[in-house]
């Protein structure tokens, strides 16, 4: 008879994990952020950051991606507050670097003035960026958008869409679900809980938000920041006045996000 072999319990990827703490969960996503935020070459730029359109579109960058690391944009300028690292340098604010030969990045920080002169950008892009600031530094940052865009340019935002949120929450209409499976398949965490509050109650608690937007409340601060309210209109998935910066939508979030933009 043979004997049955011993079994080796795995080891918990996930140890300690509790959804229910946000303030654990927050300090994970910043060790998870430093881990992703590499390349593999960081050349810094000998003639520094442009400041004006002219010195920008010398190097061929026509608009800025914000919370980027790497920008798919051809003529994009990628920026982050973090710090972005190869495994022979890493970044600092105030540099513009190359990044793996062929994209340009600066650290910045979008509580701060933007170091850019007026009219210096066509676009501006940033994706699920605003919630995650409060919303006086939000407006902050948006007015420097308004004042770096060249007349004409265009800002497009995206955002988790509160309203979509809260109707799958009253209506059960099966996208809290949805969500909850798509998260997962991320990787960051074991499966979420499954019980609607909680799922509502993460938009705003995890992942370092401090502010959730519908339509209505971007059109507010966007107003607040200088657009025209006849200029703000919303999108859908990857469609918009410029097909290039729209294409910078990313798929997986499209299940939960307002798409927003608003012309100089």
């Amino acid at each position: 008879m043979t004997e049955p072999r011993p079994t080796t319990a795995r080891p918990d990827p996930f140890p300690g994990w509790d959804w229910d703490d946000p303030d654990d969960l927050a300090t994970r996503l910043d060790a998870f952020s430093a881990q992703v935020a590499t390349c593999d070459k960081l050349e810094a730029h000998p003639g520094g950051l442009p400041r004006d359109h002219a010195g920008l579109r010398e190097l061929g960058i026509t608009g800025i991606e914000f919370a980027a690391f790497r920008t798919d944009h051809p003529e994009g300028l990628g920026t982050d507050l973090a710090t972005l690292r190869s495994p022979s340098a890493a970044t600092e604010p105030g540099t513009l670097y190359r990044v793996d030969g062929d994209r340009w990045f600066t650290q910045l920080d979008i509580g701060h003035p933007l170091p850019l002169a007026d009219a210096s950008v066509d676009w501006v892009y940033a994706e699920h960026l605003i919630e995650h600031v409060t919303m006086p530094v939000a407006v902050g940052w948006l007015r420097e958008v308004h004042r770096v865009l060249r007349p004409g340019g265009v800002l497009r935002l995206t955002t988790p869409d509160l309203a979509r949120y809260l109707v799958g929450y009253a209506t059960g209409d099966g996208f809290l679900a949805k969500h909850r499976r798509r998260l997962t398949t991320l990787g960051f965490g074991p499966p979420m809980p499954a019980r609607p509050a909680f799922l509502v109650n993460q938009i705003f608690r995890h992942y370092g938000h401090q502010w959730i937007y519908d339509l209505d409340e971007l059109r507010h601060v966007l107003t607040l920041a200088g657009f025209e309210a006849g200029r703000i209109r919303p999108c859908a998935y990857r469609q918009g006045v410029r097909p290039d910066v729209a294409d910078l939508d990313t798929a997986f979030r499209t299940d939960e996000t307002v798409y927003v933009e608003a012309d100089r």
